[in-house]
């Protein structure tokens, strides 16, 4: 099955990146300057998430997602597809599966807060991906979400994550 990205977003400008730049931004910069701007329908500061539906995101092993599956560094992605985003509730674990494995959250959501730290901005859970016969990998995921104001509930509203995947195939 071939994975389907999304059109990238709208971005301020073209960015021309310095060889050796790496992306490595903290929490609160990924939620401030990436996930709120694209529920928000606003321009991104640079191209460097790839977009794509939760659907096909939860369809692959993560080793089909990123570009080297022996690299040193993360890989950031904008998922879109609200009906996979809370998965299944088994054992009061969060389950994203897909054909060739599930995603296994590892404790509850962590707060994340302002640089004042008076107000919580996003949430943040860490994943680890299974076989189908339950066999752990070296595979890791933290996925930030917007919390959900009480009147949008009900709504429409867009929803989209950072997904930050790191961890290589074991050897």
């Amino acid at each position: 099955m071939a994975i389907v990205w999304r059109e990238s977003s709208t971005v301020e400008k073209e960015v021309n990146l310095p060889a050796g730049w790496r992306f490595d931004p903290t929490d609160v910069e990924l939620i401030q300057f990436y996930l709120t701007k694209i529920v928000a329908r606003e321009p991104l500061p640079a191209n460097v998430m790839k977009e794509i539906d939760a659907h096909h995101f939860y369809q692959h092993h993560p080793q089909d997602l990123v570009h080297d599956s022996m690299r040193l560094y993360d890989e950031y992605f904008l998922v879109h597809g609200d009906e996979y985003f809370h998965g299944k509730i088994n054992n009061m674990k969060l389950v994203c599966e897909g054909d060739v494995g599930s995603w296994r959250s590892l404790g509850n959501e962590e707060e994340i807060v302002d640089m004042n730290g008076n107000v919580v901005i996003a949430f943040k859970i860490h994943y680890t991906f299974f076989y189908p016969e339950s066999k752990g990998t070296n595979w890791t995921m933290e996925l930030y979400r917007l919390p959900v104001p009480r009147n949008e509930e009900a709504s429409g509203r867009e929803e989209w994550v950072v997904a930050r995947i790191g961890g290589a195939e074991e050897c």
